[in-house]
């Protein structure tokens, strides 16, 4: 289907450059022709050097002139020809699943049809969040039988959906981190771009509380050993 398609697309743009240029040809022939029959018959002392741009503008007249008489006919001839589709026309085929012969069967079918179910709504519902292309990316949704889709984002932070009060209720997203018991509501794309912000702040400050506590550290069990050191040392 996509080839036969493409093949159709290729037929059409072929033929209707081959009227567009044929459509020209004419034009400049019928210019040409009527140029050299207005130039044999004019006298040759008639005009003098304005001879030849009287005939120069002639032919661009004339072959502008056909070219219009010619559109008029070719616009109906093209729209007769290929019929302007009003519909988009259909790129590939999903496969549909062969006839379940167990219930078993049934049963792995409209689970994998309710997990892309999920997935293909919480892609659509996202653009009450992000209008650009980034979450509404369906095949990055992972869809789950019970209605929820879950969107990774990075290493601990991951974009969950549900429907809050069932079908008919408004969509829920929240942000998944390593603080299970703080999920992070999320309205709009940028609640997600603070919230990175923040954590990427927040590793920043416990690296540099890290760098000071370290030597900190080091400098307390030297003195610590220093001193256990010494009490060790006999009395003499």
């Amino acid at each position: 289907m996509p080839q036969q398609l493409a093949h159709r697309q290729i037929t059409k743009e072929f033929a209707s450059a081959l009227l567009s240029t044929g459509s020209v040809a004419t034009s400049l022939a019928i210019g040409v022709t009527t140029t050299q029959a207005a130039w044999t018959l004019t006298p040759a002392p008639w005009f003098g050097d304005l001879r030849i741009i009287a005939a120069g503008a002639l032919c661009l007249a004339v072959a502008a002139g056909t070219e219009s008489l010619l559109e008029i006919i070719l616009v109906p001839l093209r729209r007769s020809l290929w019929p302007t589709s009003t519909t988009t026309p259909v790129t590939a085929v999903t496969p549909t699943p062969p006839v379940a012969e167990t219930q078993e069967e049934g049963l792995a079918q409209i689970t994998a049809a309710t997990e892309a179910d999920s997935a293909h709504r919480a892609a659509i519902a996202s653009w009450t969040l992000d209008h650009g292309a980034l979450f509404n990316s369906e095949d990055r949704w992972r869809g789950y039988a019970t209605g929820e889709a879950t969107f990774y984002i990075a290493p601990g932070v991951v974009l969950h959906y549900r429907l809050a009060g069932g079908h008919l209720s408004e969509p829920e997203f929240t942000l998944l981190t390593g603080n299970a018991d703080d999920p992070v509501d999320v309205v709009t794309v940028r609640d997600v771009l603070q919230y990175l912000i923040n954590q990427r702040k927040a590793a920043a400050h416990a690296r540099v509380a890290l760098a000071k506590e370290v030597p900190e550290a080091v400098d307390g069990l030297t003195a610590s050993m220093r001193s256990d050191a010494a009490a060790d040392e006999p009395a003499f």
